[in-house]
């Protein structure tokens, strides 16, 4: 194996062992969470800005079939070529802002989102002005927001929400995923820029340490909760099939 490899091996194991010791607290906290959430027949909310967990964590073998993704959007088809080309991007950030909160009214309106429930969201920067005021409706209406996120790197970021708020300063509980600033952290000799970026990797350890410990906590209290085991082994499908009726039926 190649010096450079074996070097990004040896940092990234250090850096996935800093992870496991500092956010030992934080995770405990979102196991609670999440496990009285389901205890109590609730929903986990997974809404992620692209940077892996929203495809790692759904449908996935020795994952929780209560992992449920949650996204939302809002079309207007009344397109006008002049007053698209005269608003630039949509109006004044208050004036968007106000749209923006117009939307979720209805988007919790639908009763997918519920008190009691949690959301999960992902962001590296999370300075989003749209992520932080999903934060924000959230916990106003009794939901609780565990934030994964990078706040070395997000901290020297400039907050967009009038708040001035970021994503880890608008959660309940937030898992820092230990990017740095930049996120990129390995660096090789004779070259400028650093490689491989940190944020990815470290979401999927924490998320898959936040499934043990939630299935930790329910097993304790005697509750079996629905995993998912591999389509691909023999009667997948079927079994499948079997726990997605299970939790169906059970709520967790």
């Amino acid at each position: 194996m190649s010096a450079a490899i074996t070097q990004y091996l040896a940092a990234l194991g250090d850096r996935l062992a800093e992870l496991g010791r500092d956010e030992a607290a934080a995770l405990d906290a979102a196991a609670d969470a999440c496990a009285t959430a389901l205890m109590n027949k609730h929903v986990i909310h997974l809404h992620d800005t692209g940077h892996l967990i929203s495809h790692e964590m759904i449908a996935r073998t020795g994952g929780l079939v209560a992992y449920t993704p949650f996204t939302y959007s809002g079309a207007l088809n009344n397109a006008n070529l002049h007053r698209a080309a005269n608003n630039g991007s949509g109006g004044s950030l208050e004036e968007r802002l106000a749209a923006e909160r117009a939307l979720l009214e209805w988007v919790f309106a639908q009763g997918t989102l519920h008190d009691g429930d949690v959301l999960i969201i992902g962001s590296v920067s999370g300075t989003g002005w749209r992520l932080v005021e999903l934060a924000l409706a959230a916990r106003a209406r009794g939901i609780t927001v565990i934030a994964l996120t990078a706040p070395a790197h997000s901290a020297r970021l400039q907050p967009q929400h009038p708040s001035g708020k970021r994503l880890f300063e608008a959660a309940d509980i937030v898992l820092d995923n230990h990017a740095q600033y930049g996120d990129s952290f390995f660096e090789i000799e004779g070259f400028e820029t650093p490689v491989a970026a940190i944020s990815g990797i470290a979401a999927a350890i924490l998320m898959w340490s936040l499934t043990v410990g939630i299935v930790e906590r329910l097993v304790a209290r005697g509750v079996e909760p629905s995993v998912y085991t591999s389509v691909n082994l023999p009667g997948g499908p079927a079994a499948v099939e079997s726990v997605e009726a299970r939790y169906r039926e059970l709520g967790y």
